[in-house]
């Protein structure tokens, strides 16, 4: 899969997760969502235009995912996902590595395991009872469509999942 389809994938991926930092945000007061919002702006003009991903942007949504790790609760556990995802997108837009595509992905999965818990529909390390949760296996479905979309994208005869 080429450079700017692993960048669209970790995106759009990074994109589902941020709703969990702005509630992380408004519920708390801790951390800034705009630092997020900043740069996975900049992820999306780096695949429009190719502007690059500075540094400083990169280390700024770094630095949201130390305020998630530093707060109690499994809100804060579900902030540090949605930044560390917005961090590892912006990575695959600067070095292109498949691993940070991946973490995306796997954040988005390990959130909708955690979601239940933090919502109080689920016990907190109730794992069985979260891998039944329908936000699981939607986060899957839509990892499935993303990844159709983007291999698409990238190949008209390209297809990451079986036909249905």
């Amino acid at each position: 899969m080429p450079v700017h389809a692993r960048t669209t994938l970790a995106a759009l991926t990074a994109v589902r997760l941020l709703p969990y930092f702005l509630r992380f945000h408004a519920e708390t007061g801790k951390g800034d969502p705009h630092v997020l919002g900043r740069a996975l702006d900049d992820v999306w003009r780096k695949l429009e235009d190719g502007t690059p991903v500075t540094l400083p942007t990169m280390l700024a949504a770094f630095d949201q995912i130390q305020v998630a790790a530093d707060s109690p609760g499994p809100l804060a556990g579900l902030a540090w996902y949605s930044a560390a995802a917005v961090t590892n997108a912006c990575h695959v837009a600067v070095h292109g590595e498949v691993r940070e595509t991946l973490h995306c992905l796997r954040y988005g999965r390990e959130a909708s395991l955690a979601a239940p818990a933090a919502s109080g529909r689920a016990a907190a390390g109730s794992p069985g009872v979260c891998r039944r949760h329908a936000s699981l296996r939607e986060e899957v479905r839509r990892q499935i469509r993303d990844l159709d979309d983007v291999a698409r994208a990238a190949s008209p005869s390209a297809r990451a999942s079986p036909p249905t």
